[in-house]
């Protein structure tokens, strides 16, 4: 008689394995182990850091744990309107930004899949002869600055990237793998291309869109050079462009005057804890993709194994 599924699994489980095979799994254990404490360490001194005084910063070498809870950074930092106004640029560039790519290089993608469509490898090379080669900085420069007039304007820092020829690759490929008996069987239902594209395809393809909305969306929270080079108004730089200054000249006078010099129990005016401030900044900048991480998390899980199975 054969034995049932659940008796043949139990007998597969109970197969001592290789003493080999067990040291390798220890040995990847505590490599990850060791991979993660040197990613997760930094950042975590960073928090904690953004959480003391200046005087328990300067008191001890290793700042592991915070003695007490200190929320002076956090107020100094939001004392004024320059870093708020900065956070929501930022924020404004990223959704709008990544909308827009989302939405233009899928619908390049998606026609470009079809085999029927005419000048198809035309149109391809010619988009993957643009991930190889541009116009250079300069020349983009003055399109973006002089042609188009885009000098101290948010679009300068959204259009240029509002076509990712890397994600179209990608997403072509994806689309090329779904089934043309879809399609063949709403058109048969009277449902024009655009209808297949938004009600049929978008659905089907959301791992995959969420997964590279999300490279898309850290690209453009992450991105300071493009605003250093187009945007003079204070009032338009993202958070990133204003953190880079932080670090680099100092904290911004506005920020200085709105919240005061600090003064002692005797009324002796005490220098602001600059390297605090600093870290705050980076806290505030970096939570945001945190936080977004964990909901696009399943998405991002399915749409990194695109192409690994067929079937």
């Amino acid at each position: 008689m054969v034995k049932p599924v659940k008796l043949v699994q139990k007998s597969r489980n109970r197969i001592r394995r290789s003493l080999g095979s067990r040291i390798f799994d220890i040995c990847n254990v505590v490599f990850f182990v060791i991979l993660s404490l040197l990613m997760i360490l930094p950042f975590y001194n960073v928090i904690v850091i953004s959480f003391m005084s200046q005087g328990e910063f300067f008191s001890r070498m290793l700042n592991l744990i915070p003695r007490g809870f200190n929320l002076e950074a956090y107020r100094f930092l939001f004392a004024a309107p320059t870093l708020p106004r900065a956070f929501l640029i930022s924020v404004i560039v990223t959704v709008t930004g990544t909308a827009l790519s989302t939405l233009f290089t899928s619908m390049i993608a998606y026609p470009l899949s079809k085999k029927r469509l005419m000048g198809r490898k035309v149109f391809t090379v010619y988009l993957l002869i643009t991930m190889f080669f541009s116009g250079g900085l300069i020349p983009t420069f003055l399109l973006i600055t002089q042609t188009l007039g885009w000098r101290n304007n948010l679009l300068a820092l959204i259009v240029p990237s509002a076509v990712s020829v890397w994600n179209f690759i990608i997403m072509r490929a994806f689309f090329m793998q779904l089934p043309e008996s879809l399609e063949e069987s709403a058109k048969m239902d009277g449902a024009s291309d655009l209808t297949i594209l938004f009600r049929i395809i978008y659905p089907l393809s959301i791992p995959v869109l969420a997964t590279l909305s999300l490279f898309v969306a850290v690209g453009h929270w992450n991105a300071w050079f493009s605003a250093q080079l187009y945007i003079a108004n204070a009032n338009l730089i993202p958070l990133q462009l204003l953190l880079r200054r932080m670090l680099n000249a100092g904290m911004p006078m506005e920020l200085i005057e709105a919240y005061g010099q600090p003064i002692d129990a005797f009324g002796n005016r005490l220098p602001i804890f600059l390297k605090g401030r600093e870290m705050a900044a980076v806290v505030v900048s970096v939570v945001p993709m945190l936080m977004i991480y964990p909901f696009l998390q399943k998405y991002f899980e399915k749409g990194a194994m695109l192409g690994s199975v067929k079937g």
